[in-house]
């Protein structure tokens, strides 16, 4: 590790430490505040604010980067400094149209998209929390919502996440659903 690499990181870390002595004087100040109600991290409250900080900010990333910027075809990136070409209107693909609401027809693929809105999941992680449907069901679920490009799954760690069009899709769903239950109600 070279010398200013060092130096570089012995500087964030002491300032890491000193955001941290602030942190804690300020919650030893707002403790007589609230009466009745005390969390006392001793000694470990850096430590357990150093892991609470990591944490939040290694999942923030890595949705980032896995939910919102890989879509059913890979990674795109649009650049704002490009003029606007002259919009033309695409032809629509019915089909792929009918593939796409055809996946979004079932209540159980419904459900696992409303589970990897919070974030990805591995597939036994779904299993948990959808016990109803049956592993071979779950499996074929997933592989129609990522033939149509509403999930992918992370070639590496083998986590799934829904894409734009897959989050775009649930909410718009969803919208749907409350705007016709408004209309019944009435």
């Amino acid at each position: 590790m070279s010398e200013d690499l060092k130096d570089e990181l012995k500087r964030v870390k002491e300032e890491l430490a000193s955001i941290k002595e602030q942190l804690k004087d300020v919650a030893d100040r707002e403790r007589p505040r609230h009466r009745g109600f005390h969390i006392d991290f001793g000694n470990d409250f850096a430590n357990y604010m150093d892991d609470m900080m990591h944490s939040v900010a290694e999942g923030v990333q890595g949705e980032l980067e896995k939910s919102i910027f890989i879509g059913p075809h890979g990674m795109r990136i649009i650049s704002h400094r490009e003029p606007h070409a002259e919009q033309t209107e695409e032809p629509v693909d019915f089909a792929k149209m009918a593939d796409a609401m055809s996946a979004l027809a079932n209540e159980h693929r419904l459900k696992i998209l409303k589970e990897l809105m919070s974030g990805g999941r591995y597939i036994n992680e779904l299993q948990e929390k959808l016990p109803e449907i049956t592993t071979s069901t779950l499996s074929s679920h997933l592989d129609s919502l990522e033939r149509v490009g509403l999930v992918v799954q992370e070639k590496v760690r083998g986590r799934y996440l829904i894409t734009i069009p897959g989050r775009t899709a649930f909410t718009m769903g969803t919208q749907i659903m409350k705007f016709l239950q408004r209309g019944t109600e009435q």
